[in-house]
């Protein structure tokens, strides 16, 4: 791991446990192990840092949604695992959720990759709209514009009761509500078995 990266995670963890605020940039050198020097060459000021961990935060999660797929309803299934598992293992995706959603003087940048969140989310609705895969009369933009924050507001919750730990459960709920409202009939089955088998593999039941 180089520097400047040692110095990326060093200041997630820490942002993740107390927040913005309450993280300074001695605390961060130190969780590094860096002298502060060395922390200032790559980051001039802690909102530097703070925004560094939001676009690193962006690229991974935007990273979930690349994968190609046949069905694009699947494919949007298979990301919210994807992501559900960054929140649980890796400390920068956790700290830039926190971050979007403190705002403060980082405000433009988190309004902006929801803008870029949701507007990649709906792309893939639009995909799954066309295939005939969902049915319903909410535009690709409602869907999305209302899946990301579902998602959001499930995080979070399974943040606050378990850290997490029942996330795949919750997530696999939301997306049997969401198919039980949208799915066609014809896909309804096929893409139910698609959120049991991806929320599954790691010991838990979509039932």
């Amino acid at each position: 791991m180089d520097r400047r990266e040692q110095i990326l995670v060093a200041a997630a963890e820490e942002m993740d446990r107390v927040g913005y605020a309450a993280t300074t940039i001695a605390t961060v050198a130190r969780r590094a192990g860096v002298p502060q020097g060395t922390l200032h060459f790559h980051f001039p000021t802690k909102l530097a840092l703070a925004l560094a961990v939001i676009d690193e935060q962006n690229a991974r999660t935007f990273a979930s949604v690349e994968h190609a797929d046949a069905s694009p309803t699947a494919a949007l299934v298979r990301a919210s695992k994807g992501i559900a598992d960054q929140l649980r293992t890796d400390p920068i995706v956790r700290a830039g959720i926190r971050l979007s959603l403190e705002r403060g003087e980082f405000a433009g940048a988190t309004s902006s990759f929801y803008e870029q969140w949701i507007g990649g989310i709906v792309d893939v609705f639009r995909l799954a709209l066309a295939s005939g895969e969902l049915r319903t009369d909410l535009t690709a933009e409602e869907l999305g514009g209302s899946v990301v924050p579902y998602f959001t507001g499930v995080q979070l919750v399974a943040e606050v009761r378990s850290g997490r730990a029942d996330l795949d459960p919750a997530v696999a709920v939301m997306w049997r509500v969401v198919l039980a409202a949208t799915a066609a009939p014809a896909h309804r089955a096929r893409l139910l078995a698609v959120v049991e088998e991806t929320f599954d593999r790691a010991g838990v039941s979509g039932r």
